[in-house]
């Protein structure tokens, strides 16, 4: 049978050579746009990148010529502090010979609008690994919550990035009492909320007196360690004063360190509306929150969206918006980061090290491993008084707290679970810090020396069953209470678990949502609990966890420890002389070391994968700076 080439076939022929002539002319006009696209992106960058340094120039300006006679400072990277005879100190108390001291302008670390394909605009995504129960400032407790709050709530003074040294934010000036009985505050001029109100002197008495100290409002846990400040007046528009009790070592900490809040705002609220509140976050910062309702606030469960504020009084951000999600399992924040769908995860410790060393991964993230004023250490806490104001737990007795401490191998914890990313912490305060006592080591891993010292507490097997028995037959067991989590916490509750039983101890883990954590802490409703603390200054005021006082109205020192460490603390406050100080900090130290109301784990070094995508990324000894980066991806030909 032959085959012929008809007019039918001729036809289908010529059409399938018309499509792809198309399909190649399509392509090549494809290539063509994408081509003019790219050019179009990057003369919007160009654009962007110089209406960001034009506004920077106006925004200096004004602030230069608007401060000229009141001796403001400007806020930016440009500007610069005002000349002798430009400031004003008529607001200072002259019954005096305290000097002013006035503060340099609040300046970027690093500023990103003179940075090489800068770009104005993203959204950056931050992966929580626990949900923050809300968001309202103060009653937002946990680590969560503050790093949402800080890029929303401004205070008098911080810390600098780079020096640590304590900058005026919303403080222009100051002076303080060489004899530390009082600070007087002068505000900076031109500074306002993201609403637009101007920022006074009555919203910094509002926000100590009437917010923090108000008894109804559930701020117990910043309000008591703020007793050293006796009063706080308005002297005028611009000026406050504060009054101290006695001399501290954190007076001037005390009053400069807490958020300035909006009196018009918050003071239309009824405490019981705060108090149940989840979401009223409002402050003066670069960022704020996308939806701030009183009747549809943010709830738990829902991501966090943070717009550019674009009415800061500030160097306003690069980016347009942060996003902070919560993924609680380890595997499933590196998938979302893998994905693109993350911008900075917390690593667990075995993920840094192998993901770090992939082929190709630092073309796709910054891996940072350091140690910083904010990195703290994990720990477990003994239940020292009554648990629910009822029962007595084992931890009572110091023997078995140190003998807790021994059962625990903390090295080896250090090196198979942390794949050896950290050191085993011997106290509160962390090496380098002048703070930490040099001559303290760490308990040793000792399980013979703690069966002893537990026989000696009162446990001893009686009945052969394998499991410890005081002497009215109660077994020694005991709930271990930790967050939902990964693989990690996992593997160290197993651990745990094994370390206790091969002593004769019965350890049953609860596993519980971070967002009931808070209520767990303030009702002391636990045995045993695996938290971390963060510093949140370079020298920490140990009053706020340690003394005695915390135990009381739902404060911090919820493993209701009491061992005389009140003397100690008391002294470290009020010796103004550093060294004298540090003595008291090394005594403190050695008294915790002996009493073990903690085990102290491991010093934690901050671990983050941050996407390349986003540039102008620093590891400060302060921390991380959100505000400095902006989005420049790569683009791919």
């Amino acid at each position: 049978m032959q085959n012929k080439f008809g007019l039918k076939d001729f036809v289908l022929m010529v059409l399938v050579m018309v499509v792809g002539v198309l399909t190649f002319m399509n392509m090549k006009q494809g290539d063509r746009q994408w081509k003019q696209n790219q050019d179009i992106v990057s003369k919007v960058g160009s654009v962007e990148q110089q209406l960001a340094k034009l506004e920077r120039k106006m925004q200096s300006g004004s602030f230069v010529a608007s401060n000229q006679n009141s001796g403001g400072s400007s806020r930016g990277d440009t500007t610069q502090a005002p000349s002798d005879s430009q400031r004003d100190e008529s607001w200072a108390r002259k019954d005096t010979d305290a000097p002013v001291e006035w503060q340099p302008p609040v300046e970027f670390a690093s500023s990103p609008y003179d940075m090489e394909g800068y770009r104005l605009g993203g959204e950056f995504t931050e992966v929580f690994e626990a949900q923050p129960s809300k968001l309202t400032p103060v009653l937002g407790e946990d680590v969560y919550a503050r790093r949402v709050d800080d890029q929303v709530c401004e205070t008098l003074a911080d810390f600098n990035p780079e020096t640590l040294k304590l900058e005026g934010t919303l403080a222009e000036a100051w002076q303080y009492d060489p004899n530390g009985y009082w600070l007087r505050v002068k505000l900076r001029e031109n500074i306002h909320f993201s609403d637009g109100v101007e920022i006074t002197a009555e919203d910094v008495v509002y926000s100590l007196k009437d917010y923090i100290n108000n008894p109804e409002l559930e701020t117990e846990s910043l309000r008591s360690i703020k007793t050293q400040i006796k009063d706080a007046t308005v002297i005028s528009e611009k000026v406050v004063e504060f009054e101290f009790n006695e001399p501290d070592a954190y007076n001037l900490q005390a009053a400069l360190a807490y958020y300035i809040l909006p009196k018009h705002f918050y003071s239309k609220l009824t405490p019981a509306q705060i108090n149940q509140a989840t979401g009223l976050l409002m402050g003066s910062g670069p960022f704020k929150l996308d939806n701030l309702d009183i009747d549809n606030q943010w709830a738990p469960g829902q991501d966090v969206v943070l717009v550019r504020n674009e009415q800061y009084w500030g160097p306003k951000p690069a980016l347009g918006s942060l996003r902070f999600r919560t993924i609680t399992e380890d595997i499933a924040r590196l998938t979302e980061f893998r994905n693109g769908n993350a911008s900075m995860i917390r690593p667990s410790s075995p993920q840094f090290t192998e993901v770090s060393r992939e082929p190709g991964w630092d073309e796709k993230a910054y891996s940072l491993n350091w140690v910083n004023m904010r990195s703290g250490y994990s720990f477990i806490g003994w239940q020292c008084g009554l648990r629910n104001g009822k029962t007595q737990t084992p931890f009572h007795d110091k023997r078995v707290r140190q003998a807790m401490t021994m059962i625990l191998d903390r090295q080896l914890i250090i090196n198979d679970i942390y794949d050896g990313i950290g050191e085993i912490a011997t106290g509160a305060n962390n090496p380098p810090s002048p703070a930490s006592n040099p001559e303290v080591t760490p308990w040793p891993y000792d399980p013979e020396r703690a069966k002893a010292l537990l026989r000696e507490a009162g446990w001893v097997d009686r009945d052969n069953d394998g499991i410890l028995e005081n002497e009215r037959g109660d077994e020694f067991s005991f709930e271990f209470t930790r967050a939902t989590g990964g693989q990690t916490i996992e593997r160290f509750q197993k651990y745990l678990i094994d370390q206790c039983a091969s002593v004769g101890i019965r350890c049953t883990p609860r596993i519980v949502d971070w967002s009931l954590f808070d209520q767990i802490l303030k009702n002391r409703d636990f045995d045993a609990i695996t938290l971390g603390w963060s510093a949140s200054a370079p020298e920490s005021d140990p009053k706020q966890i340690w003394h005695t006082d915390s135990i009381q109205n739902q404060g911090h020192n919820f493993i209701q420890w009491d061992a005389g460490q009140d003397e100690y603390i008391d002294a470290i406050k009020a010796s103004l002389d550093f060294e004298t100080r540090m003595g008291y900090f090394h005594e403190l130290h050695s008294l915790m070391h002996e009493e073990q109301p903690y085990t102290f784990l491991r010093v934690v070094p901050w671990l983050r994968f941050v996407d390349k995508d986003f540039k102008n990324v620093h590891p400060y000894p302060k921390g991380i700076e959100q505000r400095e980066y902006y989005y420049a991806p790569v683009v791919n030909n």
